[in-house]
């Protein structure tokens, strides 16, 4: 009898202890963001291209940049994460069909002006935000 009731004892406490430790993995985790905000450079809002987020877990999540330099990306893991802007030339993009075809040029996008290329890169971007869980206002400016 004495080892049944030693196993029954040590069952709940190993259970105990199980469910403690998800609880504090789930806790360091800490969770993901979603960060949104304005880009631009010189004071001007930059009116076309991508922002890209890079999360301490190394995977690189991005958004769109709307006309008035708006943008947003979500589900980045909180933390420390680097930061890249991409601004092409809209008049430099090939559309291609699903069939592989070529399209008209993309559209011109009225006041679009080319930023730095350094800033096309989270290494060599030099811009790096702390991400909290929840939501996050990131107003990028480029010099």
């Amino acid at each position: 009898m004495n080892s049944t009731r030693s196993s029954w004892i040590r069952f709940p406490c190993r259970s105990v202890a199980g469910i403690g430790l998800l609880m504090l993995v789930g806790l360091g985790c800490g969770g993901r963001g979603d960060v949104s905000g304005k880009v631009t450079y010189q004071g001007k809002a930059v009116p076309f291209g991508t922002v890209l987020i890079q999360g301490r877990d190394g995977i690189a999540r991005q958004g769109n940049i709307a006309t008035d330099g708006s943008y947003t990306v979500r589900g980045v893991v909180v933390g420390e994460a680097r930061v890249a802007v991409n601004s092409p030339n809209p008049r430099s993009i090939q559309l291609v069909s699903q069939g592989g075809e070529k399209q008209e040029p993309y559209p011109d996008v009225p006041g679009w002006f080319p930023i730095p290329k350094q800033y096309e890169k989270v290494e060599t971007s030099g811009l790096t935000y702390t991400i909290k869980r929840g939501q996050n206002t990131i107003d990028i400016e480029l010099k």
